[in-house]
């Protein structure tokens, strides 16, 4: 794995996941939503920051509708530039095409604008976030699609971790045909704590 580059490694996995067919994508979104909604993570979250599906990623659509129908907070991406921040949603309505064609909220709450609020009454939030990516391995390394928005948006949480205001659980969705043994990595890219698969919770060591 070590001779193959991570462009050549993500367009490899990405070819994968598209030659799956909508039965397929469908019935295995049902499955890695099911498996994390029995999470503890997810029933103890008072918030849920998660991306909207794009072509052939996971279907998070019913996550979305579920987590606002359990009264979460939902906060979803919207990229602003070279950054990208998560704004809170109460329907899917509120959605509009944007970067790259992927539908994003209007900017209004942020979720920092939420973490400020908890900051301000010296709440902490347990947070839950469901992350994509392009391909995974079993040491729950996780390469993207390229633009490093997750990476950067993480670091810019720091300080909140830090203070004690934020417990957050990062999973990545993933279809079975997306996870190998190895992939490159390097220090800088986020490792999520778990990545669901229609077949597998694969836990991050600690």
């Amino acid at each position: 794995m070590a001779n193959k580059s991570k462009q050549t490694v993500r367009t490899e996995s990405l070819r994968m996941r598209d030659a799956l067919t909508e039965q397929e994508r469908g019935a295995y979104s049902l499955e890695i939503i099911r498996k994390l909604t029995s999470l503890t993570g997810y029933q103890e979250a008072e918030a849920v920051l998660t991306y909207v599906s794009f072509r052939s990623e996971v279907e998070t659509w019913g996550l979305i509708r579920q987590a606002v129908s359990e009264k979460k907070h939902v906060f979803v991406p919207k990229v602003q530039g070279r950054e990208m921040e998560f704004y809170r949603i109460t329907d899917l309505s509120e959605l509009q095409e944007g970067y790259q064609g992927i539908l994003e909220p209007e900017a209004g709450e942020s979720y920092q604008d939420y973490l400020s609020c908890l900051r301000s009454g010296h709440r902490a939030s347990h947070t839950l976030m469901c992350m994509p990516g392009a391909a995974f391995d079993r040491k729950c390394r996780r390469i993207g699609y390229g633009g490093g928005f997750f990476d950067r948006y993480l670091e810019r949480l720091a300080a909140y971790r830090e203070e004690g205001l934020l417990q957050m659980t990062a999973i990545a969705l993933a279809y079975a045909c997306q996870v190998r043994e190895e992939i490159p990595w390097e220090s800088h890219d986020v490792q999520p704590d778990m990545i669901l698969t229609e077949q597998d919770i694969i836990r991050r060591s600690l």
